[in-house]
């Protein structure tokens, strides 16, 4: 007796149907891995329909059928169609596959694939109920593409006025709990800090994140969870983030987290909150305590950087700003603002030397930081080039070059605590 798959729940039905199905399954695979989609449609439409349990190929190559078809359409009430199929192919793959939380999440990312679907905000929200709810079943083990697109798409309800702040910040901080446990099982994993990277960017563009948000999202939750330090941890990175540090609230989150847990970051939290304060000499006690503890490289560049940074520009200290500048070049090497620093500290250093011709060499060595800083990391090429293009016009002229008998392509080395060998130039 013949009986369909669909019909009788088994996998490719039975008698003549399960023939049928076998046929049409062999035949529509055939052409798939041909790349011949049009002519897989027919047998695959039979398949899907008649025999849905035969094998869960049948949802991944329609997935991949029908996201070519959207791609090539032109006429947009047909592409809106061949959209309604897609959610339809994953649809029936959660009837009879289940994984509900991996294949929404899917089915979220595939539709937003699609240029002209990302900007509606209709499309932004359904699917960000499916990323909502996948996250929600996944958590930790939700894949990188739906955290990413789970936390974009929320920045973009919140342009359209489809979602508030708090719940911007709120989505923020999941999506950021989830990178941050997924980084520590994959230490250094490139996809992943990209996108940690490309969210934290985001949400501080987004405008949903300003100090006055975040304090209201974490001032109310104080009493609850001031105990708690995941919540601390998460207060002073966020307030820090966006440099709420002369807020009363930071200072109460950062000394929290000190005495519970006085850690790199918490550490941090304090150096940053008297840095705010312009207590100089306190900041840099505790940078140190945070450079000591840290052992993530990425962070503990960043601390060194800073402190660089300050030891410089507020103590006046460059040479030992540019030992500061140099250890976090140790640790993550393709990073441009330390070259940056160390050409600051040298341009600020005339006063180094009594001998005016010296004092126009410091320029040279400032010039060739700032384009090693430009050829490790093309996001400072434009301050690099602003600082190459001014300090150039404080090179020594043609003639005062001869003068010293030099001539411009010769070596020379920088003296006082610079002592940087460099090339001769010309203004």
């Amino acid at each position: 007796m013949a009986q369909k798959g669909v019909e009788d729940g088994s996998r490719y039905g039975h008698g003549e149907d399960s023939i049928r199905c076998i046929k049409n399954l062999s035949l529509y695979r055939e052409y798939v891995k041909h790349g011949n989609y049009d002519f897989a449609l027919g047998p695959w439409r039979i398949v899907f329909e008649e025999c849905p349990q035969s094998t869960k190929n049948i949802y991944i190559d329609g997935v991949k059928m029908f996201n070519d078809f959207i791609d090539n359409e032109k006429d947009p009430d047909r592409k809106a169609l061949l959209m309604d199929s897609l959610r339809i192919i994953y649809d029936q793959r959660i009837k009879y596959y289940k994984q509900r939380g991996s294949v929404l999440g899917r089915k979220a990312v595939d539709i937003l694939r699609h240029l002209e679907y990302r900007a509606d905000p209709d499309i932004q929200e359904e699917t960000y109920a499916y990323l909502q709810e996948s996250i929600s079943i996944l958590k930790n083990k939700s894949s990188v593409a739906v955290v990413a697109t789970f936390t974009k798409t929320s920045f973009e309800l919140f342009k359209n006025e489809r979602l508030t702040d708090l719940q911007v910040i709120e989505n923020y901080a999941l999506a950021t709990d989830i990178l941050d446990y997924q980084l520590e099982q994959k230490p250094g994993d490139e996809t992943i800090l990209q996108v940690k990277e490309a969210t934290d960017y985001n949400f501080i563009a987004s405008g949903a994140a300003t100090c006055e948000s975040l304090i209201s999202y974490f001032q109310p939750r104080w009493e609850e969870k001031k105990g708690e330090i995941d919540y601390l941890r998460r207060a002073v990175s966020f307030l820090g983030a966006l440099e709420c540090e002369s807020e009363p609230f930071y200072a109460l989150a950062a000394e929290t987290l000190y005495e519970k847990e006085p850690s790199a970051e918490a550490a941090y939290g304090l150096a940053r909150l008297f840095l705010g304060k312009e207590e100089f000499e306190k900041a840099i006690t505790y940078y140190q305590e945070a450079i000591n503890s840290q052992e993530d490289p990425v962070k503990k560049s960043e601390y060194l950087y800073q402190l660089g940074y300050i030891t410089n520009a507020h103590l006046k200290q460059p040479q030992k700003a540019r030992t500061y500048a140099l250890e976090a070049i140790s640790l993550k090497p393709e990073w441009g603002e330390p070259y940056i620093l160390i050409g600051d500290a040298y341009a600020g250093s005339k006063d180094c030397f009594t001998d005016e011709f010296e004092k126009t060499t410091i320029y040279w060595a400032a010039v060739d930081k700032f384009i090693k800083a430009k050829s490790v990391d093309a996001a400072v090429a434009e301050k690099a080039n602003e600082r190459i293009s001014t300090y150039k016009n404080y090179f020594p002229d043609i003639e005062t070059i001869f003068f010293y008998s030099l001539k411009e392509g010769d070596d020379y080395t920088v003296g006082c605590w610079i002592n940087e060998t460099t090339t001769v130039r010309a203004r």
